[in-house]
């Protein structure tokens, strides 16, 4: 018969390496499926935050070129102002419109 003292290391040696096997695949396992959704996650979450933070600024110039053009260029009539920023814009997406490629 074995005795005592290696049957408690061959024991002991089992319950290792079957520590270290769960280890070593919990660690795959997280490493091919929660890092990359967690990068993914980061991406939306800044990828959003961008958009209303450059949604805000086109407001705040939008509002401030109008305000500006009111005041000190056309004299109180806002809607040439409205009519110049509306061109301008109007413009730009005719420009953006022409370099389109088509989808054939």
């Amino acid at each position: 018969m074995a005795s005592p003292d290696k049957s408690a290391a061959q024991a002991e040696a089992w319950e290792t390496r079957t520590a270290d096997t769960i280890a070593s695949v919990v660690g795959t396992l997280r490493g091919k499926t929660v890092a990359p959704l967690a990068k993914i996650t980061r991406v939306i979450i800044y990828g959003l935050l961008a958009l209303v933070a450059l949604a805000v600024v086109g407001i705040l110039i939008s509002v401030s070129a109008v305000r500006i053009l009111d005041v000190y260029a056309f004299g109180n009539r806002v809607w040439i102002s409205y009519f110049v920023i509306g061109g301008i814009i109007t413009i730009l997406g005719l420009l953006l419109w022409m370099k389109r490629t088509n989808r054939r």
